[in-house]
């Protein structure tokens, strides 16, 4: 209800000196706070929609066709959405149960069948990490992008690749590029990638905010929230002291 009908329906009601209609209006401010902070969040993340959890099990395959290639999960888990394109699998809000959500993940395999086993992300005081692991059968090529974007080494991030629990040299096994691509070959039995990120909680190559988005949108959300009751308050009080001036008359 906006400002110029309420103003009407209060001169109408001093006017005849009467209730005409009987509004609670804490029932329609409450109604218009709530919109107005779904409004806010609404423009404070525009790209959020409803996302629906798509279940898979251990005995899923996701092939390359082209490549001779097989991808399986060792797991259970969901997934919002699974795109093949360019010999490529994209998973989006991957998450497999007992591990972390995996929000863009992209693999494709050559001449081997892979099958991964977790994804794990922990923090502690000096650095966080990640862990990707997983089973490879044949001597042949991953191709892996876990959504971190830049993967540069030297820039606070720090990559290690293992078979087995030998740990495999840079350009001996396994290379990145800056988007964080790794290329495996080669890797047979175990295999772990596992980023370090010593201080770079957020991608450099990021805006502000978007590196700290989460907390832009928690302040909006407390800024409104508290905005509104005031005013609600401020209102209520208001009209509270019109209704009593009406009665009275």
């Amino acid at each position: 209800m906006t400002k110029a009908l309420l103003a009407k329906l209060d001169n109408c009601i001093v006017k005849h000196g009467v209730w005409l209609v009987k509004i609670n209006r804490g029932k329609v401010s409450t109604g218009i706070a709530i919109v107005f902070i779904i409004f806010v969040f609404s423009l404070a993340c525009p790209n959020i929609q409803a996302q629906t959890s798509i279940p898979f099990n251990t005995t899923y395959n996701f092939s390359v066709p082209l490549f001779d290639g097989n991808i399986s999960f060792a797991v259970n888990g969901t997934y919002s959405n699974a795109t093949f394109e360019n010999n490529t699998w994209t998973f989006t809000n991957l998450r497999l149960n007992g591990s972390q959500p995996l929000e863009n993940f992209e693999i494709s395999t050559q001449n081997s069948n892979v099958t991964i086993l977790s994804y794990i992300a922990s923090n502690n005081a000096a650095f966080s990490n990640i862990r990707l692991s997983y089973v490879t059968e044949g001597k042949g090529t991953q191709i892996l992008n876990l959504g971190l974007g830049s993967g540069s080494q030297g820039e606070g991030y720090e990559w290690t690749v293992s078979f087995n629990g030998a740990v495999i040299s840079e350009d001996d096994g396994w290379s990145i590029s800056h988007d964080g691509t790794l290329v495996i070959t080669g890797a047979t039995g175990n295999t772990s990638i596992i980023r370090f990120d010593f201080g770079n909680t957020a991608p450099s190559n990021l805006p502000f905010y978007q590196q700290h988005s989460i907390a832009i949108i928690t302040a909006l959300g407390v800024v409104a929230t508290v905005t509104i009751a005031v005013v609600i308050k401020v209102r209520s009080r208001k009209y509270s002291s019109k209704d009593e001036l009406v009665k009275s008359v």
